[in-house]
């Protein structure tokens, strides 16, 4: 445990001083929910649903305020859920969410209510579709899904014996049928969402968890985030910044919270959240009201908000922080940290090389299936130095069964990162048992860091195309997915390849680093102050282990050395351009944090390029793209084209979509970019001295930073960061991924023979044409040889 809490603290926090001291959602306008209460399993058939009134859509814009307060009061007992938004989604015909949530000893003498707030697609079917409750392995009810209409709320009356002190585990199961069709492609409109600020655990004691273990239980803020804000005085610097830097890292540690995101502010916040407050003895920073009450060390209170938590670092000196953050992961962080990120994170499964893992390892439960397409998935996190390539196959050892009477047409599929990339045909009508048939799934569809894995199966009956209800046969089960089917890891080609935003945000590379970060806030304003926290926090987060930062103000060195992340508005961008870094204006050290309402300049270039420091192109258009669009478009208007332009044109457009279909490419990926009215820019540059990378968050304003911030805490955004930019469409909040034309190796770990054979291979796989053209010409050498070396002697001729 030891070398654990070393490793995660005493070099970051020792660098973090060093430099420290030297520098998708539903609308307001909805049925307001109704609250029902579930009965235990043997208690179910006398449960008689309640439904949500229709057409009283403006009673929740024009309810008074007092009952608004009384609705938040109720709530203010309410442990939320661990899990962000974007996984308490249930879809299909049958799908599994495991939850957590964290009770303490008062609550678990009393007991409590589970509360769980949904509302489902108008296309399931209540008298058949259900959504059962286990809480640690035993049953604790379940309840029909029938709020098609709006937010239901149910609640399960969980006794003290289900309950354990600490972590507890939450499993939803929902079954889900369709109400008038039958077809595999229906099972896609089947979906029950939970809605994340309503649900979680109500204790019947009055009293509140105390202490940090209050922490795990906060709510979530308008936005469906964990607001995490650092609270600073008015005057204050980039020095607080990196005063504090340590401690933000260490509390996105302790909370183990995907959605974190962190704001910056002189004054607490509101709502539910946690406010950040780092005082010493030597400074006059803070009230004397929060300096004279704190105890010295990490210590937790009531916030001025009662949702809120106020958590203060008090020392007497700045060299006293790390000391003081030992001694808390030492002490009362260390119960969160063992149970969270210390902990192994159900649906996850991190990858070495040469390693064996099973779907028991990412929580999978074998269960009988008895539906039309079935569909379980988990993250696979692979290391960020691993080249993704044609050298060697993972392969799926599957362990499964069908039951006699499907359909020929039935198969098993493999979709990694939204493609299908491998198939297997069932065909026999009698039934088909797998006993470790081996899949293999190319290594080149998957990629540094983070990858979605999914495994489906479509399972189709001849009863299905009746679509009589009677004769859909529920209780026969279709397939069964055992838990020890396993996924082999061959041996991987070892090279890190930048730009490549995929590694950081799976593992924080090349970031996490004893070398460390540099942080630039081109602009002092909070806005940008708070995405370049929420991004070091998410940093910290991907890297498992607090990160060495320095946050300054202003442009990067013109000689900068090593990794850097910049934050700047667009204005800021295209001016330090035009003047380059020794002509920037010197801004303020001090924190602006009064709101910026100015708007970017209209006019932007298509491309910015700085001596010195690596610049990205200004997010507009992308000119080739669009050129190559108009070609292809008016390509049949042209009368005077002749036959070698358009073999030329068709062999270019063949190479492409070779390309495409070789590297798993999407259509749209090629589509040319539109561009959004407001947008951000996320995207990865080598550095000028060749040592590092220089990754840049651009907005169009300081206030949009705010918007693009809040995307990038939403884990829904950041595990599909990839490729070289990305580009934030903050009106539709969705993304858009574009990758490199070309990589550069920014380091090798591994020079023995085996490794330099894979990448030799994986890179003969990237560049096939040289390949090619490498095989003819070696042909022709042989050939050649041959023709002289074959002696001539003794050969009957005509002369």
């Amino acid at each position: 445990m030891r070398n654990l809490i070393l490793k995660l603290t005493v070099p970051a926090l020792a660098a973090t001083l060093v430099t420290a001291t030297g520098a998708s959602g539903q609308s307001l306008l909805q049925a307001p929910a109704t609250v029902e209460t579930a009965t235990p399993l043997s208690n179910l058939a006398d449960t008689i649903p309640g439904t949500t009134a229709l057409g009283q859509s403006m009673i929740l814009s024009t309810r008074p305020t007092s009952l608004a307060r009384a609705a938040a009061d109720r709530d203010l007992m309410l442990i939320a859920f661990e899990q962000p938004r974007s996984a308490l989604m249930l879809e299909g015909e049958t799908d599994v969410v495991d939850l957590s949530l964290v009770v303490d000893k008062a609550t678990l003498a009393t007991g409590g209510d589970l509360v769980i707030a949904y509302r489902n697609a108008v296309s399931v079917m209540p008298e058949a579709s259900l959504l059962s409750v286990t809480v640690n392995g035993a049953a604790a009810g379940e309840f029909a899904i029938r709020s098609p209409s709006g937010f239901t709320t149910r609640k399960l009356s969980i006794s003290p014996a289900l309950l354990r002190d600490g972590v507890n585990e939450v499993r939803l199961r929902a079954v889900q049928r369709h109400r008038v069709d039958c077809s595999i492609d229906a099972t896609y409109e089947l979906w029950t969402e939970i809605d994340q600020q309503a649900s979680g655990f109500r204790p019947n004691s009055a009293t509140r968890p105390a202490g940090f273990a209050r922490l795990r239980g906060i709510g979530r803020n308008a936005d469906q985030l964990t607001d995490m804000r650092l609270v600073l005085p008015e005057n204050a610097g980039v020095e607080a910044l990196n005063m504090a830097a340590p401690l933000v890292q260490t509390m996105a540690l302790a909370l183990n919270r995907d959605d974190i995101s962190v704001s910056v502010a002189d004054t607490p916040g509101t709502g539910p959240g946690i406010d950040l407050v780092v005082v010493t003895d030597g400074s006059k920073e803070h009230s004397d009201a929060i300096a004279n009450q704190a105890p010295y060390g990490l210590s937790v209170a009531a916030g001025t908000d009662p949702r809120r938590a106020r958590v203060t670092l008090r020392t007497a000196t700045r060299q006293e922080i790390p000391g003081a953050l030992l001694a808390a992961i030492q002490g009362p962080l260390k119960s969160l940290i063992d149970t969270g990120m210390g902990a192994p994170k159900k649906g996850e499964i991190r990858a070495e090389a040469s390693s064996v893992h099973t779907l028991a390892d990412a929580g999978y439960t074998a269960t009988p299936f008895s539906g039309r397409l079935f569909r379980t998935g988990f993250e696979m996190v692979m290391p960020a130095d691993f080249y993704p390539a044609e050298y060697a196959t993972l392969d799926l050892m599957l362990h499964a069964a069908t039951s006699p009477g499907l359909k020929p047409t039935s198969q098993m599929l493999v979709r990694i990162n939204g493609h299908i990339v491998k198939s297997l045909p069932m065909r026999d009508a009698g039934g088909q048992v797998f006993n470790g048939r081996k899949l293999e799934l190319p290594l080149r569809a998957f990629r540094p860091g983070r990858n979605q894995v999914e495994l489906l199966a479509e399972l189709e009956r001849e009863s299905d195309d009746a679509c009589v209800f009677a004769e859909r046969g529920e209780a026969t089960p279709r397939f069964i997915l055992l838990e020890n089917t396993e996924l082999r890891v061959p041996q991987l080609a070892r090279v890190a390849r930048l730009p490549e935003l995929a590694t950081m945000a799976g593992s924080a590379y090349p970031y996490a680093s004893t070398t460390g970060v540099e942080v630039y806030a081109l602009r002092p304003d909070a806005y940008s102050v708070s995405a370049a926290l929420t991004m070091v926090a998410r940093m910290s987060m991907a890297a498992r282990e607090p990160l060495p930062v320095r946050l300054a103000f202003g442009p990067p060195a013109a000689d900068l050395r090593g990794n850097a992340l910049v934050i700047a508005p667009q204005r800021a961008v295209e001016e330090l351009a035009r003047l380059g870094p020794r002509a920037f204006p010197q801004v303020s050290e001090r924190i602006e944090f009064a709101a910026d309402f100015s708007f970017a300049d209209p006019i932007r270039t298509a491309s910015i390029h700085l001596p010195g420091a690596a610049i990205p192109m200004a997010m507009t258009t992308d000119p080739l793209a669009l050129l190559d669009a108009f070609r292809q478009t008016t390509r049949m208007l042209r009368s005077d084209a002749n036959t070698v332009e358009n073999l030329g044109e068709a062999l270019s457009g063949g190479f492409r979509s070779f390309r495409q279909w070789l590297n798993y490419e999407r259509p749209s990926d090629a589509a040319p970019l539109v561009e959004p009215r407001r947008k951000a820019t996320l995207s990865q540059r080598a550095n000028v001295s060749g040592d590092g990378v220089v990754t840049w968050l651009t907005a169009d304003t300081s206030l949009d930073m705010l918007d693009v911030s809040t995307m990038l805490a939403d884990p829904a955004i950041w595990n599909r960061i990839e490729g070289e930019n990305v580009v934030f469409d903050l009106d539709q909040r969705s993304i858009r991924t574009v990758r490199p034309e070309s990589y550069f190796a920014h380091k090798v770990t591994d020079y023995g023979p085996s490794n330099l054979r894979r990448v030799a291979a994986a890179w003969f796989s990237d560049h096939f044409r040289i390949y090619v053209a490498l095989v003819l010409g070696l042909m022709a050498v042989f050939a050649i040889w041959l023709g002289r070396a074959t002696p001539r002697a003794g050969v009957r001729t005509d002369q």
